[in-house]
């Protein structure tokens, strides 16, 4: 028995260990789950205090600003969602502005972080406090504004709701079991995890976070579990002002696997003891040795279920009785297991015979057995199956597997197969046995089609819009649904057991209704237009629809009427075809009435030599005044311009509006030149004068191109052609003028025409080169990068400007020819330069949303022709606009999610002009941004554009985006995109676009830009 002690004393150690090294491990995991916290929590006060600092320095005369501050603090809180308001405050306390409308009679001095950022002059943290401004529980930041002599002009403050705090602090995903709170430093609460409101503001100590305790220490709380406590500071501010974290996280549950550890080693030891003991016993009881090995032989048999020989029967007499009761047990086990067996097999049959599915699971989802129709669950395997992952599908198997984690009472739930349709309804119930459950699973699918067929019928039949009644063989009616009744105006009440000639108006003889029956009879359907009469006397035309139902003997039972009242439909295909003829907003015949009244009159014009004169008027800047007004204002002048132009072209046959600012004015009785000519100038006369709408004086003019049929086309296509290239030759030549049609400007159609033959011959000609402009690092002018720009050189025009012939290439889908040129070109002059610098370089080259979109551009090839060149994806920026991010198109959006997957990066040129999706650069992980020419070109200290820069290019840097500005032209321009953050810049400053010799001479010479 000493040798036992050690032993024990061994278990013991272990046990003691044990738990030591699991309270460190959950000190060590709380510690962990708080530096994360700290980490996000600190950003975002880094951040709050960045944001003050920024506005605090941009701000020059606080005194002047209105109530509301400039736009640009809405710009800076919007693109920091943690701050729910940025005010300006003097220094007395008084807030000047906040960015969120509100009372600005509101004085702060007598809050302490205001009083110790007067007189620290540095960023300061508040306190838990009722913000007066938000009307909500804040914590408040301030950052000191200072003047040239470093004196306090008044300071920033920016306020953060404790709610969305929380609420912030909860979608971390920390455990469930954890508890987290972030105080102030008067110990009052201002986030907690989980969430509660109730707690923001109070006081830790009121709460069981044992704050008062040190880090790693392990105690109770009040509902008696234990955890361990971890707490420090997140942040501290010069004036001693900090906000703390604390955490803590149960260890119950490990504690007590460690218990049951040590239960289970002292059992084994027990167990270990005793068979010493037995074995000590059969030493010294050797004589009884081998009659014990005979009765365990003719016990093992009994075991196994077969009765022993006779000759193992054992001599001794004690051990023969007791190897007869044995026996006798034996003999009762296998009569109790044949009946089991029996009826094992009777239950069997009869599940089988249902049309069920019978499942014995245990708590995780194992199949212990099966039975009934497993095919019925789409099993069609010939091993059973092991999980009921193998039947269901994630949804379901999500669905079945929480009603097995708590699951005290039987339960019936519905299942939903999605891919198959498929409806099935799961009976769960436990099992005596713990952890067990018969899960019984029916194919419901079709109890549920006639429940929704039902249902269908239902309500087709009460919310059709058509009228339907159901009348007996001779027309006595049944039931009639609400439309009827809505159309009759009489109430189902007054109708039923009456005859359907309650509905007579009289206007049909007795013929028509003897060829109606006769049909009916006949048939058993007729169809047609009926006139019928409603309660209130008025007659409305419907179309009706009778259909006959008969029995199993083919004798009619019942009669059907569907019916639409075609009053609303006849007065609606009227609308429709106005709605279709004439513009809505002028009232003038629009683009498809002017084709067919031009098609009639083209009839006359051929057969009487009579001249048809169109005049297509165009309003000048019309989109200015869109823009500045408002389509509102838009709307009203278009209005007017319609009326003024009726009223002045009084000879016209008639004025029709063919698009957004487009008139066309239709003579067929106009004679010579000079009286076209005074029509069109008193048309621009009309328009020139001041044009009031509402408060607002509008000055506007217009352009006018001039055909006359058939000299200028032979139809309307051609006529309004012709008309619309001599309005563009009019817009051309400075605006507020009319020309005719002249044969020149056919020819230059014709030239465009010539253009497009030459962009395809040019293609297989090789006319085309790629030139590189480089892009720069602006604070080292270090040549990184640089983007390819095609150019055709054309043998007798010379070099034609991409803004010709690009629009055509991509109106014919030549743009997948060239892309696949540029993406070559780019390709192998990166080869060429990886063999001169040893440094990674990239070439950006634009991506057209034609190639994009079009099935066989070219772009899947891509990454074959990268692999084939031996280079990374990453060497190539393919540069899209915004517009491709929102396309909807499923190609567009497939292949841009495909590049970025490559490795190829993605530049987002002209931002600002378009749709500035920031949805759409997080969701396509877009790498670069290009800031457009427009807003560098006049840029200047203290600018709005400049302002404009600095916000796109933060706003970037928090998406963790780099930031080019193209067009930089001036070393002005630089010093303040540099100042500003820009990463880097492209434009004549640094190089004009250079054909590739010379710029590989650039590059391999002299890598870095000498200004």
């Amino acid at each position: 028995m000493l040798i036992c002690i050690p032993v024990v004393a061994i278990i013991f150690i272990t046990l003691w260990f044990s738990r030591d090294a699991a309270i460190k491990e959950h000190e060590k995991n709380v510690r962990s789950i708080t530096e994360h916290l700290i980490i996000k929590q600190q950003n975002m006060i880094d951040d709050v205090k960045k944001v003050t600092e920024f506005l605090a320095k941009k701000q020059k005369d606080i005194h002047s600003f209105a109530s509301t501050c400039p736009s640009y603090f809405l710009d800076v809180k919007a693109l920091n969602g943690n701050i729910a308001n940025i005010g300006v405050v003097n220094k007395d306390g008084n807030i000047i502005c906040t960015s969120k409308s509100g009372d600005t009679h509101i004085n702060i001095s007598d809050r302490p972080y205001f009083k110790n950022t007067l007189a620290s002059k540095e960023f300061s943290i508040g306190h838990f406090q009722h913000d007066r401004s938000l009307k909500a529980q804040s914590i408040n930041f301030a950052y000191p504004i200072l003047n040239e002599n470093n004196d306090i002009e008044g300071v920033i403050v920016a306020a953060i709701a404790l709610n969305w705090w929380s609420s912030a602090l909860n979608t971390l995903n920390l455990p469930a079991e954890v508890r987290a709170a972030i105080t102030d430093s008067n110990g009052r609460i201002l986030a907690n995890y989980p969430f509660s409101a109730d707690r923001l503001g109070y006081e830790l100590e009121k709460y069981d976070l044992a704050h008062n305790q040190q880090t790693g220490t392990v105690y109770k709380d009040k509902d008696g579990i234990r955890r361990v406590f971890h707490q420090t500071t997140l942040y501290r501010d010069n004036n001693e002002n900090k906000l703390s974290i604390f955490i803590t996280q149960p260890i119950n549950k490990t504690l007590e696997q460690i218990d049951i550890h040590f239960i289970k080693m002292v059992l084994a030891f027990l167990a270990c003891l005793a068979i010493l003991i037995i074995l000590t016993k059969r030493m010294i009881n050797k004589s009884i040795m081998l009659p014990v090995e005979g009765l365990t032989q003719a016990v093992n048999h009994l075991a196994a279920g077969n009765m022993p020989h006779d000759d193992e029967q054992p001599n001794s007499p004690e051990l023969n009785k007791l190897y007869h009761r044995f026996k006798y047990m034996a003999e009762t086990r296998l009569n109790a297991e044949a009946r089991l067996q029996h009826k094992h097999d009777e239950l069997n049959t009869l599940l089988n015979a249902l049309p069920d599915a019978f499942l014995r699971v245990d708590a995780k989802g194992n199949i212990l057995d099966t039975g009934g129709h497993i095919e019925s669950l789409n099993y069609n395997h010939l091993t059973p199956p092991k999980k009921l992952s193998c039947l269901l599908s994630a949804n379901n198997l999500k669905q079945v597997a929480a009603c097995l984690t708590t699951l005290r009472e039987p339960i019936t739930i519905e299942l939903k197969d999605k891919q198959d349709e498929q409806f099935f309804e799961a009976k769960i119930s436990p099992m005596k046995k713990a952890d067990e459950f018969i899960v019984v699973i029916s194919n419901i699918t079709q109890r549920k089609q006639n429940q929704e067929s039902l249902h269908l019928a239902s309500l087709v039949y009460n919310n059709s819009s058509e009228g339907m009644v159901i009348t007996d063989e001779n027309g006595v009616i049944y039931d009639v649904n609400p439309a009827f009744c809505e159309t009759t105006l009489f109430s189902r009440k007054e109708v039923l057991n009456k005859t359907v000639s309650i509905l007579s108006s009289g206007k049909h003889d007795k013929q028509f209704y003897d060829y109606m029956w006769q049909s009916i009879n006949t048939t058993g359907r007729w169809q047609g237009e009926i006139t019928n009469r409603r309660k209130n006397g008025e007659l409305y035309a419907e179309w009706l629809t009778i259909d006959t139902i008969y029995d199993k003997n083919k004798v009619p039972t019942s009669r059907i009427a569907i019916f639409t009242d075609l009053t609303e439909k006849k007065q609606a295909d009227e609308l429709i075809w106005r709605q279709a003829h004439f513009d809505h907003l002028t009232d003038l015949p629009n683009r498809l009435e002017l084709k067919e009244r031009l098609n009639k009159r083209f009839t006359s014009v051929n057969n009487n030599d009579q001249k048809l004169v169109i005049m297509l008027l165009d309003i000048d800047h019309f989109k200015d005044i869109n823009d500045t007004l408002g389509h509102h204002y838009g709307d009203r002048l278009l209005k007017l311009v319609s009326e003024r132009i009726v009223q002045t072209a009084k000879e016209a046959d008639f004025v029709a509006r063919i698009g957004g600012d487009e008139f066309v004015v239709v003579f067929s009785d106009l004679h010579g030149s000079d009286n076209i000519k005074q029509i069109a100038k008193s048309l621009l006369l009309s328009l020139a004068s001041t044009i009031f709408i509402e408060d607002e004086k509008v000055y506007i003019s217009a352009s006018i191109g001039i055909a006359c049929a058939p000299d200028d086309g032979q139809n309307p296509e051609q006529l309004l052609k012709a008309a619309d290239q001599a309005m563009y030759k009019a817009k051309n030549s400075g605006r507020n003028d009319f020309e005719f049609f002249s044969h020149d400007m056919r020819e230059d159609a014709n030239a465009r025409m010539q253009l497009l033959k030459e962009l395809r011959s040019a293609i297989e000609l090789e006319q085309f080169e790629l030139y590189y402009q480089p892009i720069v690092s602006l604070d080292g002018l270090h040549i990184h990068k640089a983007e390819g720009l095609i150019r055709w050189q054309h043998p007798e025009k010379g070099l034609i400007s991409p803004a010709d012939f690009i629009p055509l290439a991509e109106e014919t889908r030549q743009i997948n020819a060239l892309g696949q040129f540029v993406f070559a070109e780019a390709l192998q002059t990166l080869n060429d330069v990886k063999n001169h610098i040893k440094d990674e370089f990239q070439i950006s080259i634009n991506v057209s949303p034609v190639q994009l979109a079009t099935t066989d551009s070219g772009i899947d090839n891509w990454y074959d022709m990268l692999e084939a060149a031996n280079l990374p994806a990453s060497s190539i920026v393919a540069e899209i606009t915004e517009g491709l991010m929102v396309n909807p198109e499923e190609l567009t959006q497939n292949r841009l999610k495909a590049l970025v997957k490559s490795g190829m990066q993605l530049a987002l040129d002209d931002f600002g002009t378009g749709y500035s999706s920031l949805a759409y650069l997080q969701e396509m992980d877009t790498d670069y941004l290009k800031i457009d020419k427009r807003f560098v070109d006049n840029i200047q200290k203290d600018s709005q554009e400049l302002a404009l820069c600095e916000a796109i290019i933060m706003m970037a840097h928090q998406l963790g985006l780099k930031v080019i500005a193209e067009g930089i032209e001036t070393k002005l321009q630089m010093d303040l995109l540099l100042e500003a953050g820009c990463d880097y810049g492209q434009g004549y400053l640094f190089s004009k676009p250079l054909h590739k010799a010379s710029f590989m001479q650039l590059i391999t010479t002299n890598q870095v830009i000498k200004l």
